[in-house]
C-alpha cells in the first residue's frame, strides 16, 4: 500500500491517501490517488454548487472494476468537520430520517474522494429550506447514440422555458445527455415545482412529438428524448456540476455556455482536462447570482397549460 499526502487549501490537518494506486477507472488507467487530486483541484468550483446542500454519494471503493453503491447516511467514521443534516422520509409507510452529509471546504472532497468517492449528487433545495428549491433542472435523457437529437431537444427546452420567464444554461452531464438548469428563487415548494415541470415537460412532447417523450418506461419512448422533470421533486437529486462520472473514461459533468452546446458531446470532458474546466466560465454560477421569479414562472406555465386543453396524467413509473 502507497500512502500520498495532501496538504489541503488551509491549515488543517494533512490527508493521507490510502491505496492510493489503485486502479479506479481500468479503461484509462486513472488511480484513486488522481481522483483525490482531481477533487482537490477543483474543489473552488465544485463547492460553489455543493455547499449547503445535502450529500447522496456513489461510491466504488473498490474502483470501477467492481460494484458500486450510493450512500446517503453519513458513517460514524466520518469527520466532525463534515455537517451532518437530518432529513425526514417515510419508508414502506414508516417516518425515518436520513442523515445527510453537508461539505463546505476543499478538504472534505479530498476526503470523500479517499473514501472511494466518485459521483456527487444534490437536490435543488438547499439545508436552509428544503422544501423551496432554488434550481430547476430538465434531464434529457437520449436513446443511446442520438447526440445530435438531444441537442435539438436542449435547444427547444431552451426555449420554452425562456417563453415562460427562466434563462437557463446547458451542463454536460458527463454521460449521454444534458441538463437545462435555472436559478430560481426559493419562494415555491417543490411540490408546486415538480407538477409545474410536468407541465412544461407534457406541453413540450405535444409540441414536438416526434422527438420529445414524457414516457418514463424506455420500451415506450420509440427513440425520443425523454423529458425528465423528476429532478424537481423533493428529495430527488442530480449530479452536481465538476462532479466525475462513474463512467469508463472518467468523464466530468460540465457546465456549458449555449453557443457551445452543438460542439460539445455530453461527455466531451474528463478527469484530464482539469485544466481546462479550470480555465473556463461557470456558466451556471454566473446564472444563480440573478435567480428568476419563481411565482411568475409557476403562473405563466399554469396560463400556458390550461390553455393547451392538456390534461396532466397522474404519475405512475410502471405504466408512464
Amino acid at each position: 500500500m502507497r500512502l500520498i499526502v495532501f496538504r489541503g487549501y488551509s491549515s488543517g490537518p494533512m490527508l493521507q491517501v490510502s491505496n492510493a494506486d489503485r486502479v479506479v477507472f481500468p479503461a484509462v488507467g486513472r488511480t484513486k490517488g488522481e481522483v483525490v487530486a482531481y477533487y482537490e483541484r477543483v474543489a473552488s468550483h465544485a463547492l460553489v454548487h455543493l455547499v449547503d446542500r445535502p450529500l447522496s454519494l456513489r461510491r466504488f471503493p473498490k474502483g470501477l472494476a467492481a460494484a458500486g453503491f450510493f450512500q446517503k447516511n453519513v458513517p460514524a467514521h466520518y469527520p466532525d468537520s463534515i455537517q451532518r443534516v437530518a432529513v425526514p422520509r417515510r419508508s414502506k409507510g414508516k417516518p425515518e430520517v436520513t442523515i445527510y452529509p453537508v461539505v463546505s471546504v476543499a478538504e472534505h472532497l479530498a476526503y470523500l474522494g479517499n473514501q472511494g468517492v466518485i459521483e456527487l449528487h444534490v437536490p435543488t433545495a438547499r439545508v436552509s429550506d428544503l422544501h423551496r428549491p432554488d434550481r430547476i433542472v430538465v434531464d434529457l435523457d437520449p436513446p443511446p447514440g442520438a447526440t445530435a437529437l438531444v441537442r435539438r431537444a436542449a435547444h427547444l427546452t431552451r426555449a420554452a422555458l425562456g417563453a415562460f420567464g427562466l434563462e437557463t444554461v446547458p451542463v454536460a452531464t458527463g454521460s449521454k445527455g444534458y441538463h437545462v438548469v435555472a436559478a430560481v428563487r426559493p419562494t415555491v415548494t417543490s411540490d408546486v415545482i415538480s407538477i409545474t415541470m410536468q407541465k412544461v415537460g407534457a406541453l413540450l412532447a405535444a409540441r414536438h412529438p416526434d422527438e420529445l417523450t414524457m414516457a418514463y418506461r424506455i420500451a415506450l419512448r420509440g427513440g425520443r428524448v425523454f423529458v425528465d422533470w423528476l429532478r424537481n421533486r423533493e428529495g430527488a437529486t442530480v449530479v452536481t456540476p465538476y462532479s466525475l462520472r462513474a463512467r469508463e473514461q472518467a468523464t466530468v459533468a460540465a457546465p456549458l455556455e449555449w453557443d457551445e452546446l452543438d460542439t460539445t458531446a455530453p461527455d466531451a470532458f474528463t478527469m484530464g482536462d482539469v485544466d481546462r474546466l479550470l480555465d473556463r466560465p461557470d456558466s451556471l454560477a454566473r446564472l444563480a447570482g440573478a435567480p428568476a421569479d419563481t411565482e411568475a414562472f409557476v403562473a405563466a406555465v399554469d396560463g400556458a397549460f390550461a390553455a393547451s386543453g392538456l390534461v396532466l396524467e397522474t404519475f405512475d413509473r410502471f405504466r408512464s
